[in-house]
């Protein structure tokens, strides 16, 4: 019986990029990282971040992707600045967004700004029960990062959840778009599962991914 959540995150271990600094948010709002001075601070809706005097505003803001079901979300009830990774290498600073204190729902999600330190182009996402990381991939071996947006489709009758992990590449003017090619329009893969038991006969895998990932014939 195939664990299809070990299995993605084993494949996912392979195509990540190691950042060169991760600052975890102790209440500062301001901190040095490298040769980047960064501030932040809350606005009437949404918050403002500085990177050495350029500024990111997130009150008008909505998420590249669909959070939960076919809708994107608004970054306009954020508050507090949760994590930073930079990739030096790659010139980008990734930063993950949250409420705080949260209530409800609100607990279950938080944003993602990736920002390129050379175009100062930002790109939005969002996610809901999928998870709080920040990471970036090379999936394409074309030396453009990759980052994987994740839909939450909710719970049906039988209380199974599905995830949608969606490829997404950096483009020329450093923003990030969902990757596609003459032939294919949308590369993903879906996670089918039991949230709150842990039970194998219910998972499920389905892909139409730029590789196979599910080697084990299930």
């Amino acid at each position: 019986m195939v664990d299809y959540g070990e299995m993605i995150d084993d494949y996912l271990s392979t195509k990540s990029i190691k950042p060169t600094v991760i600052f975890n948010n102790d209440g500062r709002k301001e901190v040095d990282l490298l040769e980047y001075k960064i501030i932040w601070r809350e606005l009437e809706k949404g918050l403002e971040i500085i990177v050495d005097n350029h500024k990111i505003t997130t009150s008008d803001k909505v998420t590249t992707n669909d959070v939960w079901g076919p809708e994107t979300d608004s970054v306009n009830y954020v508050n507090y600045l949760h994590q930073v990774k930079i990739y030096e290498l790659d010139s980008l600073i990734g930063f993950v967004l949250t409420s705080h204190p949260c209530v409800g729902l609100g607990c279950s999600v938080n944003y993602q700004i990736i920002y390129d330190l050379k175009t100062r182009k930002q790109t939005y996402f969002g996610r809901f029960r999928t998870g709080f990381e920040f990471e970036l991939y090379n999936f394409n071996s074309d030396n453009r990062p990759d980052f994987l947006s994740k839909t939450f489709y909710g719970r049906n009758a039988e209380r199974i959840d599905t995830t949608e992990f969606v490829l997404y590449s950096q483009t020329e003017n450093g923003n990030f778009e969902q990757f596609e090619t003459d032939q294919q329009k949308k590369f993903w893969f879906k996670h089918i599962y039991t949230e709150f038991q842990a039970d194998l006969n219910n998972e499920a895998f389905e892909e139409k991914w730029i590789e196979k990932i599910n080697r084990s014939g299930r």
